[in-house]
């Protein structure tokens, strides 16, 4: 499902897919301070261009999930840890996974319980992996596990990041990458449609 995000958004969101993709899974930098800088500046009223917003607290999420994907994770989190909802508590825990902060991400996505894009995201892990070829025998593992569990475990996930941490070019941690940029954009348009 497309979203019709307001032109500032849409923009942000241009920038970032045209130079940062595949956000790594533990950055050491931020993607552009600018681009940190210019969303720092920008209101809520700014980014949503004066449409009127049902909830501020989505509104902040579309915030911090930019800043997120920017790899602007103190930044992120300022915001995140402010949005007093399961979405916010989502950002919250996607900034401690990509810290590396394992276990605080764990609390995090305990906070958030069954999120509604976990559906869509386990759909979209499975997609990914079936467009794998000659996957590893540690991404085949990965692979099958998601397609043979019912519902979406952010727990697992956040212990396949912690493991491909020390082999970062391995297909496991772009098959990974992959995932997370996913994620990040189902929540993006969850937050999104729940603001406006």
């Amino acid at each position: 499902m497309s979203v019709a995000y307001t032109s500032a958004i849409a923009e942000v969101i241009k920038k970032l897919e045209a130079g940062n993709p595949l956000p790594p899974l533990v950055p050491e930098k931020e993607w552009s301070s600018e681009l940190t800088d210019e969303l720092a500046a920008l209101s809520l009223e700014d980014l949503f261009q004066g449409q009127s917003l049902k909830d501020d607290i989505f509104g902040g999420a579309i915030k911090s999930g930019l800043l997120l994907w920017n790899d602007a994770l103190d930044d992120s989190h300022d915001v995140s840890q402010e949005l007093g909802n399961n979405t916010g508590s989502y950002w919250h825990g996607i900034m401690h996974r990509r810290e590396p902060d394992y276990s605080n991400a764990k609390y995090w996505f305990g906070r958030v319980g069954t999120h509604p894009i976990f559906p869509e995201l386990r759909e979209r892990a499975i997609a990914l992996f079936k467009e794998t070829s000659n996957p590893s025998n540690a991404l085949a593992q990965i692979g099958q596990t998601i397609e043979a569990q019912e519902h979406w475990d952010a727990y697992q996930f956040i212990d396949w990041c912690q493991a491909a941490e020390n082999d970062l070019d391995s297909d496991v941690a772009r098959f990974l990458q992959q995932v997370q940029a996913e994620e990040i954009k189902l929540l993006l348009a969850y937050s999104y449609r729940n603001a406006i």
